[in-house]
């Protein structure tokens, strides 16, 4: 029987099963507080009941032992089954069919049909709005949105290449063209052509007046919509994108991927940009092996999806700050899988739409030529951070470069890799690879410590009164100011929009996050709000949480926010001047350790900037 389950299966299991009936199937649970719900813990034995159910996150965690998570978390413990087998249980109590190579009975065939047929609605209906989107363009040339595209000098062939469309300023248009087309308001909501206002209750449609970008699966099929706005100084969001649904998971789609494919076979590279409109200049440069990932941060499967088609990635993200953090989460997840990566740059402020509106095809060409090994990407953004001259500021510089070096799997490539740096910090190759050496005999003698724990936890019938040694995460030494005031933060962030905005926009650069699955946590929680995606975050961060079990996270996951509004800000304030402050003391220290072995003339210039920072 085959086991994969399909992405939009998940999806719909995490919308139809209800963690509270579905834990109350197997346990007894009585109200405690909004929202959440209390019983004795069905994994450790106990009096007082500290097991707590969160129905609104969708989420379960237990103060005592430890373990928590969510609807797949949950059977996969009960059961003692993998994540295949969970999904197939829950699929069982939801009445939702996994498609399979057999089928046990003409009725499971019949159902799988079924829901296969209701796929196949979504479609029709994402395709025949795509057209009316693009002919509404077409047949109102004064309209606006035609009028914008004018302007941003984007000729009707390109338009009608990338089928963009409008949408009419309207709050029912679409509603009604769908019920002409035969479409019924639940068939409309679901696709997310229209949505509902939750505290009216109003049925409106989602886009209105707006630069409609109809999105393809990687079969060529349109999944959803993102559509921008083209006012100056819009009210609402710059970008309002479908929702996700049976057919449409943003994680798994690349946009354009449907017409780079055979440009990017051909060339053996595809260039990764952050958006639509940068797509479309690429391809308008001659670069159709352009795509960019979909509503979200770039993701492993996108990285996956990729790697059928060819080896060498660039990377056209924008020179800010911003940029620069997508550039490196990119190279996370891309050299892993032994990708060939080179960085685009583009001047300060501008991205290929500018250069191509400014420069044309010659301009994008230059700078598609002119891309950074990502090798030396890395250096140009490492060296500066130290003192390259002196034997602690090389050993930083090393420390960080082969926490990116030990990702690449093929000998040759890192040796030369090791060879180059070596060269530039003038210190012997075999340094090098003794700090990588032992990088990676640390991390596999924790890994192994965990396994032995494991193996004991499960020999040992006593231990099952204690937590689970597999949710306890790895320990780093990090000062309990900066754990509070990360844990602080994700839990403002996840219950407060608006304070996550505030987190998303507050500077805090990588490094000043701790790398324990907090840390983690909260650069994912940043990364949601930076991609409109602060409404799915609990869904993104329950996702890390399988990869990095972590009570801490699970708690936060699974609680109720012990902060009030009013309070909420005041906290934000607190936990951002001790992160900062801690960043500052980081700092003091560096540049105290360079003045130890620097030359008298460096001194003075190190004796400044600790005064400026003491200041």
């Amino acid at each position: 029987m085959n086991r994969a389950i399909p992405d939009e299966i998940i999806e719909e299991l995490r919308s139809r099963c209800n963690i509270l009936d579905l834990v109350r199937s197997y346990i007894p649970l009585k109200k405690s507080g909004s929202g959440s719900w209390k019983g004795l813990c069905p994994f450790h034995q106990e009096k007082t009941p500290s097991f707590t159910v969160n129905e609104q996150r969708g989420r379960y965690h237990c103060f005592g032992c430890g373990r928590g998570g969510d609807i797949f978390s949950f059977v996969m413990e009960w059961e003692k089954v993998d994540f295949p087998n969970a999904a197939h249980i829950l699929a069982s109590k939801c009445n939702v069919i996994i498609p399979e190579r057999t089928y046990n009975s003409p009725q499971e065939r019949q159902q799988a049909q079924q829901r296969a047929g209701r796929r196949e609605r979504l479609y029709r209906i994402n395709d025949e709005f795509a057209n009316w989107y693009s002919g509404f363009l077409r047949s109102n040339p004064e309209w606006p949105v035609c009028q914008y595209l004018e302007n941003r000098g984007i000729p009707p062939d390109i338009a009608e290449k990338f089928q963009l469309g409008a949408a009419p300023d309207s709050w029912d248009a679409s509603m009604n063209h769908g019920r002409q087309l035969g479409y019924s308001q639940d068939e409309m909501l679901e696709s997310g052509i229209i949505l509902v206002n939750e505290n009216s209750r109003k049925i409106y449609d989602r886009f209105r007046n707006r630069l409609i970008f109809p999105i393809w699966n990687e079969q060529g099929r349109v999944v959803g919509f993102s559509a921008r706005t083209i006012e100056q100084n819009p009210q609402g969001a710059k970008y309002v994108n479908s929702p996700e649904t049976p057919v449409f998971k943003k994680s798994n789609v690349l946009y354009a991927l449907p017409l780079a494919r055979k440009a990017i076979q051909e060339r053996n590279m595809a260039i990764l940009c952050e958006g639509q409109l940068d797509v479309i200049a690429m391809h308008r440069a001659g670069f159709e092996c352009s795509v960019a990932p979909q509503g979200t941060a770039f993701t492993d499967e996108q990285a996956r999806i990729l790697k059928r088609y060819t080896d060498k990635i660039y990377l056209s993200f924008d020179s800010d700050t911003a940029g620069v953090k997508a550039t490196v989460r990119a190279l996370d997840i891309l050299m892993p899988l032994d990708f060939e990566i080179k960085i685009m740059r583009f001047p300060q402020g501008s991205d290929p739409d500018d250069v191509f509106a400014a420069e044309g095809a010659e301009g994008i060409a230059s700078i598609v030529d002119s891309a950074l090994d990502m090798f030396d990407f890395l250096c140009e953004a490492i060296f500066p951070k130290y003192d390259v001259t002196s034997p602690h500021g090389k050993g930083r510089v090393i420390s960080e470069m082969i926490n990116y070096l030990r990702k690449i799997s093929k000998p040759v490539v890192r040796e030369s890799y090791v060879q180059t740096l070596s060269t530039r910090l003038g210190v012997r190759p075999e340094t090098i690879f003794g700090e990588l050496s032992k990088l990676n005999k640390d991390n596999k003698f924790k890994f192994q410590q965990r396994q032995s724990n494991q193996q004991q936890f499960n020999a040992s019938p006593a231990m099952e009164q204690q937590p689970t040694p597999a949710q306890q995460e790895p320990i780093i030494d990090l000062p309990p100011a900066i754990r509070h005031a990360e844990e602080t933060l994700l839990e403002l962030g996840l219950a407060f929009q608006d304070i996550a905005s505030r987190i998303a926009h507050a500077n805090l650069d990588h490094d000043m996050l701790s790398s324990t699955v907090i840390g983690k946590a909260l650069n994912e929680l940043i990364n949601c709000v930076l991609n409109g995606e602060w409404d799915h975050a609990v869904t993104h961060l329950t996702d890390l949480e399988r990869d990095n079990p972590s009570p801490s996270l699970s708690k936060i996951l699974s609680s109720e926010p012990q902060y009030k509004q009013s309070q909420a800000q005041k906290a934000f304030e607190q936990c951002i001047e001790v992160i900062q402050k801690q960043r500052v003391e980081q700092r003091k220290k560096e540049i105290i350790e360079k003045m130890r072995v620097a030359l008298p003339e460096e001194k003075n210039q190190l004796m400044m900037q600790l005064l400026e920072l003491s200041s």
